[in-house]
């Protein structure tokens, strides 16, 4: 976190604390083009906009599922390492090790992590034998490591998803037997391999049994109903509810909700920001381009609101480049909002932008930070634009997310 702090430090330029005008200000500050010209900073060419003031859609009336006790899953699994001739000869030997599963409680809201799932858990998977004689022979993961189980139907068949790492998106394991019970445990199997660098390679297939139980300390609620209370930090709360439908990314198509947690403590759904222009950054705190392009949104915000152009600015922070699926701390995330001068929410990531943007830019090897996808008051999905620099440093600035919100609203009455 020492960069953060460095960085953070330096006088923010261009930006303001003082947060998004408010709506009136904003839609009436184009009746005077000239004297709102002058007073934003705007050239005498940008064009004003009247467009209908930020709304609510309405209700759906979706009124969601019932509550219920979080399901678990408890159990065991043995990989085995078998390795080829020539990395036997460099003193490879076959072997295997167990890892158990002592409760892996059920996740709720967190449907980008893995579409196909009815259900998924997360919780602790311990290495408690062979961890030193075989898994350290290919990994250099800890003996203990937050893990992801769950299970989903594929073609009419149950189906094992599992993920050996916090947030990151769950992968189709095969499907499985049994029916969750003691005497007839879930079971499943699947195979993988590897190479090393220096020559040889390993062929390791699993094993698990699990069995499905109920935390009663636990409840999970469907968070597709919308929310009642008013944010502590004072969002709008203009969800209209229902679920999400697809959590893929397309020009023209809804944005999903995701629901992450904001400076003020609360759980945010994207959607309650429905009705207004977003533009929905994904950052990272050690990322030098997302703390420039933070120090300049408030600027760039008030001018497109002197312009009639209301825009809410949503920050996905990560916890940092090396751990992008990981959240950030409420002190960063605190020192994030107020140190730069954010106008809307700072929300904790948990994997979402990571997962759900890539395949939206054609990249599948990951993406680069900062990234923002731009959506219009319908929350349908206008673009993207990736980097930043400002023009009087050889950057597009804010010019391809303005252009395509500009192109939106010339569609608009």
């Amino acid at each position: 976190m020492t960069l953060l702090w460095a960085l953070v430090a330096c006088p923010i330029q261009g930006s303001t604390a003082e947060g998004t005008p408010d709506a009136d200000t904003a839609w009436d500050s184009g009746d005077d083009g000239t004297d709102s010209g002058e007073d934003s900073g705007l050239d005498s060419g940008d064009v004003i906009y009247d467009l209908d003031p930020p709304e609510c859609p309405p209700d759906n009336g979706y009124v969601g599922a019932e509550p219920h006790a979080a399901r678990t899953l408890s159990g065991e699994g043995v990989w085995t390492l078998d390795f080829d001739a020539e990395a036997e000869a460099r003193g490879y030997a076959d072997c295997s090790y167990h890892r158990a599963y002592p409760l892996m409680v059920e996740r709720e809201g967190h449907g980008w992590q893995c579409p196909d799932c009815d259900w998924f858990t997360i919780g602790d998977g311990l290495v408690y034998e062979g961890y030193d004689d075989c898994l350290a022979l290919i990994s250099t993961s800890e003996a203990t490591r937050t893990e992801h189980l769950g299970f989903g139907t594929v073609d009419g068949t149950a189906h094992l998803f599992r993920r050996a790492t916090i947030n990151l998106a769950l992968e189709d394991m095969n499907a499985v037997t049994g029916s969750g019970t003691e005497s007839d445990p879930f079971v499943g199997s699947f195979e993988d391999s590897g190479e090393f660098t220096d020559g040889g390679t390993f062929a390791l297939s699993a094993s698990l049994e699990l069995v499905q139980g109920v935390d009663e300390s636990t409840t999970i609620e469907d968070v597709n109903v919308p929310r009642t209370e008013p944010y502590e930090c004072g969002w709008e709360t203009c969800n209209p509810g229902g679920p999400v439908t697809d959590w893929v990314l397309s020009t023209g198509g809804t944005f999903p909700n995701a629901r992450l947690v904001d400076t003020c403590g609360d759980e945010v759904d994207l959607w309650d920001f429905w009705g207004r222009y977003l533009v929905i950054d994904a950052s990272s705190p050690d990322c030098g381009p997302c703390i420039n392009l933070a120090e300049n949104e408030a600027a760039w915000v008030e001018e497109m609101a002197a312009r009639g152009i209301v825009v809410e600015w949503v920050t996905l922070l990560n916890a940092s480049l090396g751990a992008i699926y990981e959240s950030p701390s409420p002190d960063v995330l605190d020192q994030w909002a107020t140190a730069l001068g954010s106008t809307g929410p700072v929300l904790a990531d948990e994997g979402f932008g990571y997962t759900v943007f890539p395949a939206y830019l054609g990249k599948e090897d990951g993406m680069s930070f900062p990234t923002m996808i731009v959506v219009n008051p319908d929350m349908q999905v206008l673009g993207s634009d990736s980097g930043f620099a400002l023009e009087s440093s050889g950057g597009s600035g804010f010019t391809v997310m303005e252009a395509l919100i500009e192109a939106d609203a010339a569609t608009r009455p």
